[in-house]
C-alpha cells in the first residue's frame, strides 16, 4: 500500500487554518488544569533511529514538568537529544469523549544533591533526608515546555475547535 505522507502530515495544519481558536489564556488555563489533574505521561526520547517512550510519573511545578528517575533506556536518547515529547491522556471511550495533550519541550538535568531536587522534594512533601538515605542515585529531569497541543471534545461543546495549540516560545 502506498501512503501519501504529505497529505497526512498536513492534515492538522490545513484544518487549523479555519479552526475556531480559544483565547490563548483560556486555552492555556484549560491545559494547565488538565496537566494538574494527572500525574503520569508517556515520555518520548530519541535520536537517529533510536526511540523510546517511557510511562513515568511527573510533578508539575513552576509551569514545568519534573521527573525523578533512577535510570533506564530513556537516557540513551537524552544523552544526545535534549528535545522530548510527552503525552498525557485519558481513557478513550469514543470520539465524542476524548481528552489528550501532547507536549514538546527541552530537558535540563540536576543531581540528587542540587537545590532544584530539594525544592522538588519540598513541593512533593518528601523530606530530603529520606531521599538522601536511599541506596540509589537518581537524576532529576526538568522539562521546559514550548508547545502544547490539546485535543479535547469539551472544546467543541464550548463552540471551539476540538484541537487547540499554545506555543509558549512565542510570548
Amino acid at each position: 500500500m502506498s501512503i501519501d505522507f504529505n497529505h497526512f502530515q498536513n492534515f492538522w495544519i490545513e484544518q487549523q487554518k479555519t479552526a475556531k481558536h480559544m483565547e490563548r489564556g483560556d486555552a492555556l488555563a484549560h491545559i494547565v488544569d488538565f496537566i494538574k489533574a494527572h500525574n503520569t505521561c508517556g515520555f518520548a526520547t530519541g535520536y537517529g533511529d533510536y526511540i523510546r517512550c517511557t510511562p513515568i510519573e511527573y510533578t508539575y511545578m513552576d509551569d514545568e514538568f519534573w521527573f525523578v528517575s533512577e535510570g533506564g533506556n530513556k537516557f540513551i536518547g537524552l544523552e544526545k537529544n535534549r528535545n522530548v515529547s510527552m503525552a498525557i491522556f485519558e481513557y478513550y471511550g469514543d470520539v465524542r469523549d476524548s481528552h489528550g495533550l501532547q507536549v514538546m519541550g527541552t530537558v535540563e538535568f540536576y543531581d540528587n544533591q542540587s537545590d532544584e531536587f530539594k525544592k522538588l522534594l519540598a513541593f512533593k512533601g518528601i523530606p530530603y533526608d529520606v531521599m538522601k538515605a536511599a541506596a540509589v542515585e537518581v537524576a532529576v529531569i526538568r522539562v521546559k515546555p514550548y508547545l502544547y497541543e490539546m485535543y479535547d471534545t469539551d472544546f467543541v461543546k464550548e463552540g471551539y475547535d476540538v484541537r487547540q495549540i499554545v506555543r509558549l516560545d512565542e510570548e
